[in-house]
């Protein structure tokens, strides 16, 4: 510290009495000391107290104007600073001012610093005392210090060399062993790195890496030897190499699940810490797995087809929807059973993997001891168990809609199913339908994007297949013989091969639900067996419906000549089996056999059709999201059929009686047919403008001859048409309830329109086919002619019937003489003889009306004569025919009766009976003795009123 440092401090220590200095900092910038009194030397007295106070005032003030500059710690420079303040004015007497204001200043502070020196003068020599004090003291320090330094010297030379010698060489051996022991472990640890590659050689990879971990921890500690740390980088690349192994480990478990590899590779994951990982590189396994799968698979199919015209090369650059497009269309149901089957093996070992781990999470729940000490890491632990069954539990999802978007891409990158035959596509759907039961309990997805690839080529291939059918069933109608099949007792459509998938029966619950209900493949199935082994299992397509006649049977025979050569011709069933009639009579016999014994009455056509309905079921029950186009279609094959049947047979029915014989809602019914499905323009299937198929009109074969009388106007042929179509509404209608489980509740209003408007309709169609038969048969215009001539207006009644009952008779017996004929080549069935005699006697009662509203003039005798000759009729005609009663008498009666009614009573029945024509209502009234000229000429009028005729007609 220099002297102003000294002198500020001194200064401001001392109490110098003057009342609050003020700092520098509080004078002005510009004062400028001008002392105004002469200061004295130190130790001078004042002769006056007021002299000395103000003095001692001048000081303290003198001692303020110092600047704080002068007080600084720092090297100061007063000449400078004192220049500086000039500021370049360097005038002789503000310098001299200066001057003289600085020297004032330090007489003032010399004074005042001489003053503090005295007033410390006792102190200052107290404090020299202990100073002097102090270097005595450490005289003597030092004096001690150099004794022992001596003593030392003489102790360590006489003593302790050798001792500290002994330390030094036990130091440098305990160095040695550790070092020893250093190179020991270094030794141990390159043999370990040996060990551990032959553990992974082994598969024994938790012993790899425990020991691996417990060799890296020795190697840290020891790190500072660099082949140590070279040891140490090596076991790092062997933890990577042993992930790596146990990723390709992982992998071949993907192929081939092994429970006890499994136990290894989760078990050194848990080492790792890498459980997540583990199972995150699991399913990346799997998906890898099913895309290389269904490359080979497809791959492999493609390079079988004969007409591939791609280099393998290019093949194996190709992406798998593209690979896709080169599938043949026979090799793509194979193709697509190989892919699934491969696809089965993944779900299958996916799942026992999950399965592992349920069974891990039962043990170790059941284990849980709840008096054991708890393990810290134990919730750790459950924490990641929790995560990866939870990861392995939804996986599924992810993996089906790998495994689905591989079978969509066969399906829809390639148009081979377009192609496909029937079976084909049969077995196609078959597979497809299996794969999907399958995914469902494999990951309760349902499919939705794969079932809607499936219905749009299903939709596509049914369309062309239905539109193919149709265009057969035109052929066969046309070129149809309309010949009995000889078929077995109590057949039914079940027993055709193509209902076979319908075991058992229709009529219980579980006859097409048997294909929905198929569960449990993975808990039923072992070993190498899969799904989808029994789906295209060869069953072999035999039926047994035909009946067989023996040699023996001699009952029946008939000249062959009556034959028509046509029949001694091949005869090709569905099946495509080939059965040759050594002669017709063996044929005829066959089929006379079946309807004799109860068989029904089934031609080729309706064979064809009921093979037709079918396969429709079959490919219904594949996929059931189509089953409303299936119906459609089926509805279409029946309609075209009941159309069929209804227009080659009714053709020849006389405008008179159509309205009495055809039936309104039949007539609606074929109108509907015709106008929705037939086509009177094209000869072949097509689509209409509307989007409707179109069919050609049927037409009868040109073998049959309608007009020939010999065999009853072609009654054979028309009996095996109508009955035929019988039986197959028959058939519908146990296959009814089938059909609407298959229908969505919101369509099934169709499917009972189909059965009110067309299959319930087949007994109408049995009057118009069978008419033809009846009125020709029969020569009604003969009498009708003779009951016209006859004189009604007698006066007395004969004992004895018309000639024209006679002459009816002998008809009705001609033409059941010529039933009896054609029954020994072809049975009629007791429908078919009912609907006839019904007919007969149905024509026969018109017969007698028309011929009762002819007469001229008549007579009450001549209405007794009436009656008379209709129960004469009636009387003979029970002896030809089984009806009993026979219907229809109350038309004949109830017309004759009326004749006897009175005024009011009359006029009731005309308003009453609509089922007499307007010329049989005019013939009564005309003749009715109670009706008085003014009644008649009213009932006349209103008959003739366009509603009362329209009623009529």
């Amino acid at each position: 510290m220099d002297l102003r440092s000294k002198l500020r401090s001194l200064v401001r220590k001392q109490d110098t009495g003057i009342p609050d200095l003020a700092s520098p900092d509080d004078a002005p910038n510009d004062f400028v000391f001008e002392p105004t009194v002469t200061i004295q030397a130190i130790g001078r007295t004042d002769k006056s107290t007021s002299s000395s106070d103000r003095a001692n005032i001048l000081e303290a003030e003198v001692l303020r104007s110092i600047e704080e500059q002068y007080y600084s710690e720092d090297l100061f420079d007063a000449g400078d600073y004192e220049l500086q303040k000039l500021n370049g004015n360097y005038e002789l007497d503000k310098v001299d001012a200066l001057r003289k204001s600085l020297r004032g200043q330090l007489e003032v502070v010399t004074r005042k610093l001489s003053e503090v020196i005295l007033q410390n003068r006792a102190a200052y020599t107290e404090e020299l005392k202990r100073v002097t004090e102090i270097e005595n003291g450490l005289a003597v320090t030092v004096e001690t210090s150099r004794k022992a330094r001596r003593a030392t010297e003489i102790c360590h030379g006489n003593f302790a060399a050798q001792e500290l010698k002994l330390l030094q060489l036990h130091s440098r051996g305990q160095r040695c062993s550790a070092f020893f022991h250093a190179l020991m472990t270094i030794k141990s640890l390159r043999r370990t790195i040996s060990e551990v590659e032959n553990l992974l050689e082994e598969g024994n990879f938790a012993e790899a890496i425990e020991l691996t971990l417990s060799c890296r921890v020795t190697a840290k500690a020891l790190r500072q030897y660099n082949c140590v740390s070279q040891i140490y980088d090596r076991l790092q690349e062997g933890l990577v190499d042993v992930e790596s192994k146990l990723d390709i480990a992982l992998n071949q478990l993907c192929q081939e699940f092994d429970p006890k590899v499994y136990v290894k590779v989760y078990h050194a994951y848990q080492l790792l810490d890498k459980n997540q990982t583990a199972v995150d590189q699991l399913h990346m396994h799997f998906v890898t797995r099913i895309h290389n799968e269904s490359f080979g698979i497809v791959l492999r199919c493609v390079e079988q087809s004969s007409h591939r015209k791609v280099p393998l090369e290019s093949l194996l650059r190709k992406p798998y929807q593209e690979l896709c497009h080169f599938i043949a269309p026979e090799h793509l149901v194979v193709t697509l059973l190989t892919l699934c089957k491969a696809l089965w093996e993944v779900m299958k070992t996916y799942r026992a993997i999950v399965q592992w781990h349920l069974d891990l999470a039962s043990q170790r729940k059941g284990a849980e001891n709840p008096g054991a000490v708890t393990d810290t890491s134990a919730p750790d632990r459950d924490l990641v168990e929790v995560y990866v069954l939870h990861k392995l539990e939804s996986g599924p999802s992810r993996l089906w809609s790998d495994m689905e978007q591989k079978v969509r891409s066969l399906l829809t990158q390639s148009d081979a199913a377009s192609h496909l035959k029937y079976d084909g596509f049969g077995h196609l759907l078959a597979v497809l339908k299996r794969f999907t039961l399958v995914g469902k309990e494999f990951g309760a997805a349902n499919s939705v994007a794969l079932m809607d690839a499936v219905r749009q080529q299903a939709s596509r291939f049914f369309s062309a297949y239905h539109k193919t059918k149709l265009e057969e069933l035109h052929f066969f109608v046309d070129n149809e013989s309309w010949e009995v099949c000889p078929l077995k007792n109590r057949f039914t459509c079940f027993d055709l091969w193509e209902f076979r998938f319908l075991k058992p029966r229709a009529g219980t619950e579980n006859s097409m639900n048997s294909l929905r209900t198929q569960t449990g493949f993975f808990s039923s199935l072992t070993g190498q067996e899969s799904p989808f082994d029994d789906v295209l299992h060869n069953e072999e397509r035999s039926e047994d419906v035909l009946l067989d006649v023996g040699e023996g049977d001699k009952t029946l025979s008939d000249s062959d000549d009556d034959v028509m050569e046509e029949l001694k011709q091949e005869h090709i069933d569905e099946t495509g089996e080939r059965r040759t009639f050594d002669s017709v009579r063996q044929r005829r016999s066959s089929a006379f056999k079946s309807i004799a014994l109860g068989g029904p009455v089934v031609t080729n056509s309706t064979l064809s059709v009921l093979r037709l309905f079918g396969r429709y079921l079959f490919f219904m029950s594949m996929l059931e999201t189509n089953a409303p186009e299936v119906v459609n279609a089926l509805s279409q094959l029946f309609d075209y059929y009941f159309y069929t049947v209804f227009s080659l047979f009714s053709t020849d029915i006389h405008e008179y009686f159509e309205a009495m014989v055809i039936s309104k809602r039949l007539t609606l019914a074929t109108k509907r047919i015709h106008e929705n499905l037939i086509s009177t323009q094209s000869d072949h299937v097509e689509m209409g403008a509307e989007g409707r198929i179109r069919i050609p009109a049927p037409h009868i074969s040109p073998r049959i001859n309608l007009s020939d009388s010999s065999n009853l106007f072609s009654l054979p042929e028309r009996m095996a048409a109508m009955e035929s179509l019988a039986f197959l509404a028959s058939q519908l209608d146990s296959l009814q309830p089938i059909l609407e489980r298959a229908l969505p509740p919101q369509r099934r209003v169709f499917l009972q329109q189909f059965y009110t408007q067309s299959v319930a309709l087949v007994p109408d169609v049995r009057p118009p086919v069978y008419w033809c038969v009846v009125y020709r048969s029969i020569n009604y215009d003969t009498a009708l002619t003779t009951m016209t001539e006859m004189q009604w207006d007698i006066k007395h009644l004969a004992s004895h019937h018309s000639e024209y009952v006679d002459h009816l008779l002998k008809e009705l017996e001609h033409f059941n003489r010529s039933l009896k004929e054609l029954s020994k080549i072809a049975t009629v069935t007791k429908d078919v003889s009912d609907t006839l005699w019904t007919l007969v006697v149905w024509l026969t009662n018109r017969t007698f009306v028309e011929g009762f509203s002819g007469a001229k003039k008549c007579s009450n005798e001549g209405r007794a004569l009436m009656q008379l000759d209709y129960q004469q009729f009636i009387m003979n005609a029970e002896k030809l025919t089984l009806l009993r009663p026979v219907p229809d008498r109350e038309f004949v009666d109830a017309y004759v009766k009326a004749f006897y009614l009175p005024e009011d009573a009359l006029e009731k029945w005309v308003k009453d009976h609509k089922e007499y024509t307007l010329k049989h209502i005019t013939g009564l009234l005309h003749h009715a003795p109670s009706l008085s000229k003014k009644s008649r000429q009213r009932l006349l009028q209103y008959i003739e009123d366009p509603d009362g005729v329209k009623s009529r007609k």
